[in-house]
C-alpha cells in the first residue's frame, strides 16, 4: 500500500493521512475527533467516497477523543459508501471502540481490532 503526501492538520487537534492500493482506501486519524474537527473529517471522507474505492477503511486506533459529532461522521460516511464502498472501521481501545459499541454502531458498519485486518477482511 503506498503511502500519500496527502495529509491535514486542524491545530494540533486532529490529523488525517491517507493511504491507498488499488482496491482500498485507508483514511489514518490521529488527535481528537470533536465538535470542531469532525466536519473537517466529513469533508476528506466525501471527498475520498468520490474516487469511488472498493474499500474504505478508516482508521482511528490512534484517535484520543471520539465525541458523538465524531460518531455521527461515522454513521454518515457508512450511508454515503452505500452498495458501492465496503466501509470499515480500525478501533481498538475505550476512547474509540467503546462508544461505538454503546451506540450499536459495530452491527451497523464491521470494526476491527487493527488497521491491516480490516484492510485483509
Amino acid at each position: 500500500m503506498s503511502a500519500s503526501a496527502h495529509s491535514h492538520e486542524s491545530g494540533e487537534s486532529m490529523s488525517v493521512a491517507i493511504e491507498r492500493d488499488e482496491r482500498t482506501l485507508v483514511v489514518k486519524v490521529s488527535g481528537e475527533i470533536d465538535l470542531v474537527t469532525s466536519p473537517q473529517l466529513e469533508q476528506e471522507l466525501t471527498r475520498v467516497l468520490e474516487e469511488r474505492p472498493e474499500v474504505l477503511v478508516l482508521d482511528i486506533t490512534r484517535v484520543t477523543f471520539l465525541s458523538s459529532a465524531g460518531l455521527a461522521v461515522l454513521v454518515s460516511t457508512n450511508q454515503h459508501a452505500g452498495e458501492r464502498t465496503r466501509f470499515r472501521v480500525a478501533a481498538d481501545d475505550a476512547v474509540t471502540l467503546r462508544p461505538i459499541q454503546l451506540m450499536g454502531l459495530d452491527s451497523e458498519f464491521p470494526v476491527y481490532p487493527s488497521m491491516k485486518e480490516a484492510v485483509a477482511a
